[in-house]
Order: structure tokens, then C-alpha cells, then sequence
């Protein structure tokens, strides 16, 4: 193993490198190239974006923040083992084949994802800017960067997103601390992590974390990528039916050769279930209590005269309850002492008629 002392000394190396593949390839040769890709060149951000949104997820907005079209795309038919065989990419590089006929695709040759893997050194150096996201992360100076921002609501408190990255990094440079550079955060925070260590060349490779690791240098899976990582899942905790955002990069660090490349699946991006509303119980109708004679009298005794509903409570004459009960006492004395006078001269009256 050899040191670069300085990224001229290894875009040299690169030259030679490419030279001697013309006459003996580094790596061997896939049978086909079935992937199909489409880059935003001929296609919307959003409609790439919708292809993102799975259960309980649905998108408010998309936009590209850094990078050129042929760096974003969609993808199908990707034959990766395992993989994510359909969904949106993003590269440093770019997502198809240069066309010889195009005065535009100068910088860049062949493609950063489909196969067959011809060369370990496949290079589009587009001199795009960085991602500040990633340079923070990091603490290195980034290079085109594709960076993709997405505005979504959960239905549920957890946002989840399937994704995978491959680099052509992995054949030996990546020992030489050019590990570039990719990142998904949710709000702000970081979610693309192996444990506590943020997802990248330098946290999964052949030594660290081997088993979601993926050697491709023979060739024997068809893509470009040197090598890749198995499907990975990041979760984050969200508010329910709130607005939520995505931001998905990846940059060059050192320098802007070689390619790294980011994959997103389709119907990745996934929530649980928007949380249930409890159904408050039936309340029974509280039944309305018959008055008592004695709750009668109360009211006729306690009724205030200065009720200004019609209909209301019976005027109060004066007097509180015990006189008023009182006087009607002695009311119905004095009405039966009446009547006994009445009975006793009807007797008197009728012994002096008879006599």
C-alpha cells in the first residue's frame, strides 16, 4: 500500500490507471446491463420524489439543493445482491453514460451505478460545490455534492427511510482517507448511523461491519460501484402529522474523483399508523327528580319578589318561613271554629223550631 501526499499526486495516479485498462481490464466484465435509470435531465424532482412516500408518508414538497441533473435520478432493474432494486439516486458523479455526441459531457465517461463494472477508478469530476451538511459532518472539504431536500408528514411518531450507498472508493483508496462523504438527517438530525457511527465508507467495509458489506471489484454483481453496502434502515422519532424534513446528500471529500454513490428505495420512506383518538363513552341522561310537597312549600317560603321571569317563583309578601307557616295554621283554626259555629246555631235554630 502506497500514500498520496496531495490529490494532483492522485488524479496522476488515476491517468495511469485508466491508461492501463485499456489494455488489460482491473476487473471482470459482466454479462449485461439491465438497470434502467432516468435522471432529472428528463424527469421532475417531485415525481422522483413521490416514488419515495411508502405507508403513512405523504409529500408536501422536493427540491434539488446541490448538484447537477445527471447526478438525481430514478432507477429500476438494478441487480444488486442483496439490493435495492428500484428508487432515487444521487452521485457525485453522474447516473448515465457520457454521450460522445454532447458537447456538455466533458467530465464525466460512464456511469457511477449501472453495470458492468469496467474499471475501478470510474470518475466524473463535474467541479460542483460541497454540501455544508456533509463538511460539518465530516470536518473535510466536500465536492460535487447531490444533495435532495424533502418536505413530508408522518401519519405516526417514527419516520423511517431504506437506503444503501456504493462507492468506487473501496478499491484501496478508502484506506487512504479518501472515504467521501453521505449523510440523511430528519429535522436536522442526523439518522443515516451504524451504531453511534454516522453510515460511510469508513464505518462499513470489508473489516468494519464486513457483513453488511458487499466486495464488487471482480465485477460479479452488475454495477460500476467497487463495492456497496447491504439495504439499510434509519428511524427517527417525529411528531404526528407535522411537517417533517428529509435532507439526503453525498459529496467527494479530498477531491472530486471517484464516484459515491447514494440510493434511496421506493416506498422507503415509511411511518406507523397515525396514533388512535380514544371514543369518550356514552353518558346515560341523568333522570329529573319529582318535587315533594315539603320541596314545594320550601320554594313558596323562600321565593324572592325581585324574580323578573314571567311564570317564576311566587311573590314573596313579607315574613320568612315560620311566620308564613304560622299564619296559615292559624288560618284553618280560625276557618274551623267558623264551621263549628255554623253546625252549633243550625242545632240551636232547629230545637227552637221544633219547641
Amino acid at each position: 500500500m502506497f500514500l498520496l501526499d496531495s490529490p494532483r499526486s492522485r488524479r496522476a495516479l488515476l491517468v495511469g490507471l485508466a491508461l492501463g485498462t485499456l489494455a488489460a481490464p482491473a476487473v471482470a466484465v459482466s454479462a449485461s446491463a439491465a438497470a434502467d435509470v432516468s435522471t432529472l435531465e428528463s424527469g421532475s424532482v417531485e415525481a422522483a420524489a413521490a416514488t419515495l412516500m411508502g405507508d403513512n408518508v405523504s409529500l408536501v414538497a422536493a427540491t434539488v439543493t446541490h448538484g447537477r441533473d445527471v447526478q438525481l435520478g430514478t432507477f429500476s432493474g438494478l441487480a444488486l445482491a442483496p439490493e435495492i432494486s428500484s428508487g432515487v439516486a444521487l452521485t457525485t458523479g453522474s447516473l448515465r453514460a457520457a454521450d460522445p455526441s454532447a458537447t456538455a459531457d466533458v467530465d464525466f465517461t460512464t456511469s457511477a451505478l449501472t453495470g458492468p463494472n469496467t474499471k475501478a477508478t470510474t470518475t466524473g469530476d463535474l467541479g460542483g460545490d460541497g454540501s455544508p451538511e456533509l463538511t460539518a459532518l465530516t470536518g473535510s472539504t466536500t465536492y460535487d455534492a447531490a444533495q435532495l431536500a424533502l418536505t413530508v408528514v408522518p401519519a405516526g411518531n417514527t419516520l423511517s427511510i431504506v437506503y444503501q450507498f456504493g462507492s468506487e472508493e473501496y478499491a484501496n483508496w478508502a484506506e487512504q482517507d479518501y472515504t467521501d462523504a453521505l449523510g440523511i438527517f430528519v429535522n436536522g438530525t442526523l439518522c443515516s448511523l451504524v451504531g453511534s457511527d454516522a453510515a460511510g465508507i469508513g464505518s462499513i467495509n470489508a473489516t468494519t461491519q464486513s457483513e453488511l458489506f458487499v466486495d464488487n471489484t471482480d465485477g460479479s454483481n452488475d454495477t460500476e460501484m467497487n463495492g456497496y453496502t447491504t439495504a439499510l434502515t434509519c428511524t427517527a422519532t417525529v411528531e404526528p402529522g407535522v411537517e417533517t424534513t428529509i435532507v439526503a446528500a453525498v459529496a467527494d471529500t479530498v477531491d472530486g474523483q471517484l464516484d459515491t454513490t447514494l440510493l434511496l428505495a421506493a416506498a422507503g420512506i415509511t411511518s406507523t399508523p397515525a396514533p388512535a383518538t380514544p371514543t369518550p363513552a356514552p353518558t346515560a341522561p341523568s333522570a329529573t327528580p319529582t318535587p315533594s310537597a315539603t320541596d314545594v312549600v320550601g320554594a313558596v317560603a323562600g321565593a324572592s319578589t325581585d324574580d323578573p321571569k314571567p311564570g317564576g317563583a311566587l311573590a314573596r309578601t313579607g315574613g320568612d318561613g315560620e311566620q308564613l307557616a304560622a299564619v296559615i295554621a292559624g288560618g284553618l283554626l280560625l276557618a274551623a271554629a267558623g264551621a263549628g259555629l255554623v253546625i252549633r246555631n243550625r242545632r240551636r235554630t232547629g230545637r227552637e223550631s221544633g219547641a
